[in-house]
């Protein structure tokens, strides 16, 4: 049996937006259950319509992107967001991340890629592009935007950093457990602990910090 996956789908575009739904239509787990015009349409309606993950556009009148994103998590630090731009630069993909978004999506992205975007998100709780991977990676290799912060400030424990680069694989709870011998409920009290020592807003923000400390392609001991 299936579960429905519920999405909802901001952006000023009807145009985009209903090319988006053709797309998402054609999965059978997927429903579009919201589409607005702005993120202040998409913010009212989230309690009505409850959606399991928001695709959300940048560049919106009334309510920006970055400023719908800031208020839903400010709200709801759980539901993935994906964001749908044109733009490709490194310090706004950075700043996106670090504001909560779970995922960047360039809107030239084909179709089925979207559908894996979703998926995963769903799964692992990020989504990068190999675009975006790159794009990211090259941003935090600048001086302006590297972290200045030394990892031992942030007092991780070897068994913390074993399951943040278990994150970075995209490996589930349960898969973190096994590998780990570890039982899911305490693979999810350390993901509670890494948020909190790295004051990530979710897991993409977990996966940014490993990157841009250096930790994220280190061997598990």
């Amino acid at each position: 049996m299936n579960v429905t996956t519920r999405i909802a789908i901001a952006d000023d575009h009807k145009l985009i937006r209903a090319g988006i739904r053709l797309i998402l239509n054609e999965h059978p787990s997927f429903e579009v259950v919201q589409e607005a015009s702005n993120g202040r349409e998409l913010i009212n309606g989230l309690a009505e319509s409850n959606p399991d993950v928001i695709l959300l556009d940048m560049e919106m009148p009334i309510l920006s992107g970055p400023d719908t994103l800031r208020e839903i998590r400010s709200k709801n630090k759980e539901i993935p967001v994906l964001i749908l731009t044109m733009h490709n630069n490194e310090a706004f993909i950075l700043q996106m991340m670090e504001l909560g978004a779970n995922g960047y999506l360039i809107k030239n992205t084909e179709p089925k890629e979207v559908i894996e975007a979703i998926s995963k998100v769903i799964k692992s709780k990020y989504f990068f592009t190999e675009e975006v991977s790159k794009a990211m990676l090259r941003g935090i290799s600048d001086p302006n935007l590297k972290s200045k912060e030394n990892l031992s400030s942030h007092n991780l424990t070897n068994r913390e950093i074993d399951v943040l680069r278990l994150i970075c694989k995209e490996l589930t709870t349960v898969e973190i457990g096994q590998t780990l011998f570890l039982s899911p409920k305490t693979i999810e009290g350390y993901r509670k602990v890494l948020l909190d020592k790295t004051e990530a807003k979710n897991m993409a923000g977990l996966v940014l910090f490993a990157v841009k400390h250096g930790i994220h392609k280190d061997p598990i001991n």
